[in-house]
């Protein structure tokens, strides 16, 4: 059931699937709110090419051919990336850890945090495996 977290609290560690193409991760977001996102050193693989939540630093030539596919454009391929609700409307890198403040961006009432691995659009069927990843409020 998703809740929102007390500062200091946390959530996880979460099994991020990347065959899926959003994660909901159980938390409720209001707007100034910090989080702490933080992945472990799990790979998890794009077809044949495995990487950690960071991405791949420097893409195969098909990914970078389709570069127009790639769904959070300042993420890197394969990056662990956080969305607001179910939607690509609001988008953030966040790699193996990162902090972030929610500011309303969806102005939704408590929308959820979801977490995905960047990838082209309609290419999520050949990935596998997953990292886990712990999200701490911190403000």
């Amino acid at each position: 059931m998703a809740r929102h977290l007390a500062v200091g609290d946390s959530s996880g560690p979460l099994a991020i699937a990347s065959a899926s193409y959003y994660n909901p991760t159980g938390v409720l977001l209001a707007p100034g709110e910090t989080y702490e996102i933080a992945a472990d050193d799990s790979r998890w693989v794009d077809w044949h090419l495995a990487s950690s939540a960071d991405g791949r630093i420097e893409p195969s030539l098909i990914q970078s051919m389709a570069h127009w596919a790639l769904r959070c454009k300042e993420g890197r391929w394969f990056q662990l990336i956080g969305a607001v609700g179910r939607s690509d409307a609001c988008m953030f890198p966040i790699g193996m850890h990162a902090a972030w403040t929610y500011t309303g961006q969806s102005g939704d009432a408590d929308p959820e945090l979801c977490l995905f691995a960047n990838d082209a659009w309609f290419a999520y069927l050949n990935n596998h495996g997953s990292v886990k990843v712990t999200i701490k409020r911190v403000g």
